[in-house]
């Protein structure tokens, strides 16, 4: 079963968490005496109490519903990794450049035949390699 499972249980099991879920800010809602939150809750609720008595007739609003989740979450997921890029990774190695480090240890020489760096040990012991954990 994927995540797009359109099954009853499923939709019941979907169902239980907006009942609960949207009463309980519909129930805020009338408790802090706000209508717009009381009406807006209140009508999810009414959809959960759909979801939960006749799941079959709500299939298509919940097929709906998947596929705006899921278009939600990957647009935040673009714009999440979009910003992480150009607001941590680009400053730190902007950082890291300034202050003298570089990415990689070596500076490019065209005349090198290559970067192979000779050890005199190993790097890591040979029994590490033959009982790993």
């Amino acid at each position: 079963m994927d995540s797009n499972s359109t099954d009853t249980r499923e939709i019941r099991k979907f169902g239980l968490v907006v009942f609960i879920f949207f009463g309980a800010l519909c129930a805020l809602g009338v408790w802090r005496q706000r209508p717009v939150p009381t009406y807006l809750f209140g009508s999810l609720w009414l959809l959960g109490v759909c979801f939960l008595l006749v799941p079959n007739r709500a299939r298509p609003v919940y097929e709906g519903w998947l596929k705006c989740a899921h278009f939600i979450g990957r647009t935040i997921t673009v714009v999440m990794l979009t910003l992480t890029y150009f607001l941590v990774i680009t400053p730190s190695a902007w950082l890291k450049r300034l202050f003298g480090g570089r990415p990689l240890p070596v500076r490019p020489d065209p005349e090198a035949a290559s970067y192979w760096v000779e050890r005199e040990e190993a790097a890591q012991p040979r029994e590490r390699f033959l009982k790993r954990f």
